[in-house]
């Protein structure tokens, strides 16, 4: 079984305080999650809800839906938006040199995961696997 618990809004200059407010209270309530996966979740939710905040919509807000799901030994995060579909290939993904000034946050994101996938299908579909633990 596990912990469940969700988000849905339109995208705006909330949105990454309310993915950070979902993730904290997933820890809350879920204390046997260690502290370095903590910390590794936070960084790629924010980082891919980021990305769909700025990108996702050309400009517009977007319907978004964040799920995360806390299992005994790791951790899901999913996200789906309505807005474009994305064009990318995440096997790909390096990180940039240190004087770029984007390009870091998929990169970033894909580091500290054991996995991360996207798919679209009518909307985009993200998933982030934290790296096992207990």
């Amino acid at each position: 079984m596990g912990y469940f618990d969700a988000l849905e809004t339109l995208t705006g200059s909330e949105t990454l305080g309310d993915i950070s407010g979902v993730l904290e209270q997933t820890w809350s309530t879920n204390t046997h999650v260690p502290d370095d996966v903590r910390v590794q979740v936070g960084i790629a939710a924010g980082e891919i809800g980021a990305n769909i905040v700025e990108h996702a919509g050309c400009g517009r807000a977007v319907r978004m839906r964040m799920e995360v799901y806390v299992r005994p030994n790791e951790v899901e995060v999913t996200f789906t938006d309505d807005g474009a579909p994305v064009s990318l290939n995440l096997s790909g993904l390096c990180m940039p040199n240190e004087l770029a000034e984007r390009g870091r946050g998929l990169a970033m994101a894909r580091t500290v995961l054991e996995r991360l996938h996207y798919c679209r299908d009518l909307v985009n579909c993200w998933t982030l696997v934290s790296k096992q633990f207990a």
